[in-house]
């Protein structure tokens, strides 16, 4: 298949599907209702105007030139299966973007397979990052980097599932920098895990890979919930969640992060207490593993 619009403005015809995946996909109007407009005129007007995400068949695309036909997730040569993950738009220092994060699994037949270095089970991240343009009073999106790479994550082949229940929190840094927080759940053993998988934007990116605007760095714990593990009074039931905020580092240019947690803590047999402040979680970034931590 044939994409014209690589590295091109992108119309805003492109097809929103599924694209968004919880997070925030409102894009900013490129037209301007008559001001005579009744209000829900003006409103449907802006609503038919608003930039659209790209689809994630064509994130796909992006990343890695293949065509899948308009499906989510496919396989490709040797074996390994790609697919889209998770759609985010953002506003960053009077700019409008849209990045679509993508995995691929590793492949299970030739040389990739016993050459990768990444951990068992794990799949490679990756993402398109576009920016907002106008040109000639229609809005369109151009790409600014593409990696099929910024990390790796997961377990059984499989990305982190993202917690559609919870909003996605980003917070901005002094220096310009993004770090953007998107919730994702985890099941082992009966037990469902609340998780913030974290990414760091920089739209100048690494020195070393200046093409390189998103770095994983690292999935934290907020929150359990063991009620599939605890039927028929095995063991004690309780559930906790817990809402992510960002803090001054002790050292370091990145923020530590909080987790504050709410819910119930099992302290013995049939005893639970309810969690309070004093058992917030903190995580800073680790400089060896670059990820964060519990210190």
């Amino acid at each position: 298949m044939k994409r014209s619009f690589m590295c091109v403005l992108i119309g805003g015809a492109l097809a929103i599907s599924a694209c968004a995946q919880g997070g925030d996909t409102s894009g900013a109007s490129s037209a301007q209702a008559v001001q005579t407009a009744p209000t829900d005129i003006q409103d449907k007007d802006n609503s038919m105007t608003a930039l659209k995400p790209p689809s994630p068949d064509s994130v796909l695309y992006f990343v890695y030139q293949r065509d899948g036909d308009g499906a989510h997730s496919f396989q490709v040569e040797g074996g390994a299966t790609v697919g889209y993950w998770y759609g985010h738009a953002f506003d960053l220092n009077g700019e409008h973007y849209f990045t679509g994060f993508t995995s691929r699994s590793v492949g299970t037949d030739g040389s990739e397979a016993e050459s990768t270095t990444m951990e068992p089970g794990h799949v490679a991240i990756g993402q398109v990052t576009l920016v907002q343009k106008d040109e000639g009073g229609q809005a369109g999106w151009s790409q600014i980097a593409t990696d099929g790479f910024v990390g790796e994550f997961g377990r059984l082949n499989q990305p982190e599932m993202v917690d559609e229940s919870r909003r996605t929190v980003s917070h901005k840094l002094a220096d310009g920098r993004l770090i953007l927080g998107v919730p994702t759940r985890m099941f082992e053993d009966g037990v469902a895990m609340s998780n913030y998988a974290l990414f760091l934007f920089n739209k100048n990116g690494l020195p070393q890979t200046p093409f390189r605007v998103w770095t994983y760095v690292g999935t934290v714990q907020a929150g359990s919930d063991n009620a599939e593990a605890c039927e028929g009074g095995v063991m004690t039931c309780a559930a906790s969640s817990g809402e992510l905020e960002f803090e001054p580092s002790s050292g370091g240019d990145l923020p530590r992060i909080r987790i504050v947690q709410s819910g119930e803590t099992v302290v013995g047999p049939g005893q639970t207490r309810p969690l309070g402040p004093e058992d917030a979680l903190s995580f800073e970034l680790d400089a060896n593993t670059e990820r964060y931590q519990a210190p």
